[in-house]
């Protein structure tokens, strides 16, 4: 049978869209409101959108088929530099942008040349968005849509900012951010090419000193761990780097502008040299010149006051902290097997710091000789020892008395409070790194740790904002549950964030036009913006209407409605259907994104919302999950895999997509696609069309009698999946509930067998699959809901309802009984090599099931706590002796509730007859007494 899925997928769209089905108004039913992170417009959508955006919108199906009345829609972003760079690499015919986008992204050379501006990049790609959301059958209420550069929508944004800094969230200062040097702007996570989980490390620089060049000097080394200043016994350069002798002056700003504070003369790498001088310096380079020239003088070590030796190590790479590093051998495994190498262990020592239990007195010493640690070139070991040693001793350390009066405080509270004393002392400063040292602007080039100055920040640090952000987390629902810890984790770590920059597509800053508020920062609360999007787009709201009374009102419920009439020109009614929209949508039930946003923008999201809403408004939600890779390679815009949705769409089928990339793997899991897989899908739901067709063409023919026992198997099978099927729809496990669809695929196959044809049962059989298939593969569904002669959409179908009459655990108790006997006689026939012509089985004795009743009704005793409760009854004593084997033989196979066993191999015996082509006789004449070898499950066989 020939089937053309994009056929029918274009008929269903047109049908749909003509019938408005999925356009969403308030009215008496529950509501449920789902989002997912709006797409940013940099490129065509791909693999990895396909199913962030494919969860919502089967959850989205299914809930409106359980009587929901559903609000999922999308909006696009455009906000920031991206697309600024897009636009100028276009134009300047980039060579490897031009090659990606023709060939990744499938953009006709002719088409990608035009979009030489910002314009014509937003006004492309949001055009393609929306084509692939409606090829592939997404139900969206489209009157609702927006783009992040739409006036009107810049109004809501500036309102946001406005009530963020009444609340004192919004501050202007000093602080380091990641910054592009060619853009001249602080990068946010969208921005960025490559390094998009780079946070800033906060690294304490502690200030050595030493005589250098007949100079005084200080040579600050940078640690993660000031605790272990107490235990250095030398440093370590680099003696084929280039490092640097250079004043350094810290910059203060005053009222009168930036003072310069003479800070000494520093000895560090040149790389340091250039970021420090990014960070609040002043640093005038006196003298370039190769390590080896700092290796065997003393430094001295301001807190022991220790004069300690400079060892060369060609480990130390200057691009990390200062390239000076101090060596702490007894708790590095790094700095020891690097001082054993070079023979100098017993001529400086070790001195122990740290207390952990499971460690003796030098940690690192004894990890590196338990592992067998040859030299510093097995680094993959290294790694290990050096990760376990500082998690233990983080979690578990205690500072011993070499530690002076920090001894007895544990290593997991320190930090920061050495930190605050060294600094309060002068003898330590903070300077800022990154995570990862590849961290790369979308216009290619690498960015850079800035102070910058008079810049607006987002104060996610403020103690009080965190507590109610936290309470929000409590509250919430999440799948994977696990990720409510990494919410409280990234709250309790987040620090103030930089919201605005000097350049890039945007909302101007409300209340200082000079900057324009970034991509991060303005995509933290539009989902309450939905809710009123098609009001204002319908209506022709002129963005000058939407004023910040306006928005106080329906967001809020603060002010007047006719003095807000009086200033918006907007009539009152309008207004009050705006705020009554709103409130009947929000709280928002789930926020959909991938496990990349967690630490930014569905942090931000939650940070947000306490912000502004009252606390029966915020986020009930988040759905997380994983990454998608292709055939096993990471995604990536520049140099692919790609995968464009549309081209799913096209090659496969947009049901086909849907349902693959949803049932490939569970949530919270990454997702390989594989396209040999993707072909198995759609060859499967071509078979469920074609099945369908049988059945509709057999029902025409004969409606079907009454319900034998397989009939009735294959009903619980149908319901109980609608029972399972349910459960995972609602709990968001999408595999799970379209993994039904190849068990009852089977179920079907195997009812046939089974000689089950009846009509009726089939044609129920597909009125319930296409129903549970439907939020999955909606087009298919459709198609064969009209052939089964239905005039409605099924896409505003109810979801099946389980007919608990045909729930029973007998029938499938029973066919898997009839399955694992078939199993053994084929077994017995292989090993005998015998071709039967009779079979015998013979159930078991009638003792036995009581047996097997009382194991049941006990299920976890052993043997010893079964058998007083078997004995008390005096009919079992004289199968005394074999009582205990058969306990252990139902152990074995599985304790299940009795079945009458006789009665279902009778019901089964033609089919097995017809199976094994041999007479079966059932507790016929006990031939060689094989009788008494029969337990409950497990008959006994004997081929003749």
């Amino acid at each position: 049978m020939s089937i053309d899925l994009q056929s029918i997928e274009k008929k269903w769209q047109k049908k749909w869209e003509e019938a408005k089905i999925f356009e969403s108004n308030p009215d008496e039913r529950e509501k449920f409101f789902i989002t997912a992170a709006f797409p940013y417009l940099n490129g065509v959508l791909h693999a990895g959108h396909l199913r962030t955006f494919t969860i919502p919108e089967v959850v989205a199906r299914y809930q409106r088929m359980k009587g929901k009345n559903v609000l999922w829609t999308f909006g696009y972003h455009v906000t920031g530099t991206p697309i600024l760079g897009l636009a100028e690499q276009i134009k300047e015919k980039k060579e490897n942008i031009i090659w990606a986008y023709n060939k990744l992204h499938n953009i006709p050379m002719d088409e990608l040349l035009s979009l030489t501006t910002p314009e014509n990049v937003v006004e492309y790609f949001s055009k393609k968005a929306t084509e692939t959301f409606k090829r592939m059958g997404f139900a969206l209420d489209w009157r609702r849509n927006f783009k992040t550069d739409d006036e009107v929508f810049n109004k809501f944004i500036e309102w946001q900012f406005y009530k963020l800094k009444e609340k004192g969230y919004i501050v202007k200062g000093s602080h380091p951010v990641r910054y592009c040097p060619k853009c001249d702007n602080p990068v946010e996570d969208h921005d960025l090419l490559h390094g998009e989980n780079a946070t800033l490390v906060e690294y304490v620089l502690i200030k050595f000193e030493l005589e250098f060049d007949n100079d005084r000097c200080i040579m600050p080394m940078a640690t993660l761990r000031p605790e272990t200043v107490f235990g250095v016994t030398n440093v370590w350069v680099n003696p084929e780097e280039t490092y640097v002798k250079a004043r350094v002056w810290i910059e203060k700003e005053t009222d009168d502008g930036i003072e310069l504070i003479d800070n000494g003369i520093w000895i560090m790498s040149k790389e340091c040299a250039e970021k420090l001088a990014h960070q609040d310096r002043k640093v005038e380079i006196i003298k370039e010149f190769k390590g080896e020239e700092l290796i065997n003088k003393k430094v001295i070590n301001p807190i022991t006051k220790k004069e300690v030796p400079i060892f060369p190590a060609s480990f130390v790479s200057t691009e990390i902290g200062t390239g000076c590093v101090m060596s702490v051998p007894a708790h590095a495994p790094y700095d020891y097997i690097a001082l054993r190498d070079l023979g100098k262990v017993e001529d400086v020592g070790l001195i122990p710091l740290i207390k952990v239990e499971g460690y003796g007195k030098f940690p690192a010493k004894e990890i590196v000789e338990k592992m067998g640690i040859k030299n510093q070139n097995d680094e993959e070991l290294l790694e290990k020892a050096t990760n376990k040693i500082y998690k233990d001793e983080f979690h578990k350390g205690v500072l011993n008395e070499n530690c002076g009066e920090y001894a007895g405080i544990p290593v997991r509270e320190i930090k920061e409070k050495l930190t605050k004393d060294f600094i309060k002392k002068g003898i330590a400063e903070i300077m800022y790194e990154f995570s990862e040292e590849n961290v790369v602007c979308r216009c290619g080039t690498k960015c850079i740790v800035k102070t910058v100055k008079g810049q607006w920040f987002i104060k996610y640090s403020d103690e009080e904002w965190k507590k109610l952000a936290h309470k929000c987390v409590d509250r919430m629902n999440f799948i994977p549950e696990s990720a409510r810890k990494e919410f409280h984790n990234k709250i309790d770590w987040m620090k103030d964030k930089a919201c605005a920059r000097k350049k890039g597509l945007g909302t101007k800053l409300p209340f200082d036009k000079e900057w324009v508020i970034e991509s991060l920062s303005d995509s933290t609360i539009y989902m309450a913006y939905y809710t009123v999007a098609k009001f204002i787009n319908e209506k022709g709201i002129k963005p000058e209407q939407l004023t910040e009374k306006l928005f106080d009102y329906v967001f809020l419920g603060k002010g007047n409605v006719e003095e807000i009439e009086k200033e918006t020109e907007l009539p009152k009614d309008l207004i009050k259907e705006m705020r009554k929209e709103f409130l009947y949508w929000y709280p928002l039930d789930w926020r959909c994104s991938a496990k990349d946003l967690v630490p930014n923008h569905l942090t931000f999201f939650i940070f947000n919302h306490v912000a502004i809403f009252p606390e029966e408004l915020w986020p009930r939600g988040i759905v997380v999950n994983g990454y998608v890779t292709i055939e096993g390679k990471k995604l990536s815009k520049s140099k692919g895999p790609v995968l464009p949705v549309m081209e799913v769409a096209e090659k496969y089928g947009a049901d086909v997509g849907r349902f693959y990339i949803t049932t490939c793997a569970e949530l919270p899991q990454d997702a390989d696609i594989k396209f040999k897989e993707m072909e198995r899908a759609r060859e499967n739901l071509i078979r469920f069309y074609e099945f369908a067709m049988e059945v509709i063409d057999l029902f025409e023919k004969d409606k079907g009698g009454e319900l034998n026992y397989i009939d009735r198997w294959m009903l619980h099978k149908l319901y109980n999946a609608v029972k399972i099927g349910d459960e995972a729809f609602s709990n968001i496990q999408l595999r799970r509930a379209g993994l039904l669809f190849y068990e009852l695929m089977n179920d079907i196959r195997w009812y046939k067998r089974r000689g089950g044809n009846n009509p009726k049962v089939l044609m129920e059989v597909l009125e319930v699959l296409v129903k549970l298939m439907a939020p999955f593969t909606p087009h298919l569904c459709e198609e064969i809901w009209e052939k089964m002669g239905k005039d409605t959409f099924i896409s505003n179908e109810k979801f099946p309802e389980v007919k608990e009459e045909f729930i029973n655990e007998d029938y499938e108790l029973g066919e898997e009984y009839i399955r694992s006997i078939m199993d053994d006689i084929r077994e017995i026939i292989e090993v005998t090599k015998i071709q039967p012509k009779k079979i015998y089985l013979y159930t078991a004795d009638d003792w036995k099931y009581e047996v097997l009743e009382i194991m049941n009704e006990n299920k976890g005793d052993n043997v010893k706590q079964l058998m007083p409760k078997i004995m008390k009854n005096e009919k079992f004593r004289r199968y005394g002796k074999e009582i205990p084997k058969l306990i252990q033989q139902l152990t074995k196979i599985g304790v299940k509730k009795p079945i009458n066993e006789e009665e279902i191999l009778n019901n089964a015996k033609e089919f097995l007859e017809k199976e094994f082509g041999a007479e079966v006789i059932i507790n016929g004449e006990d031939i060689k007494g094989k009788k008494k070898y029969a337990i409950p499950y497990k008959p006994a066989i004997y081929l003749e």
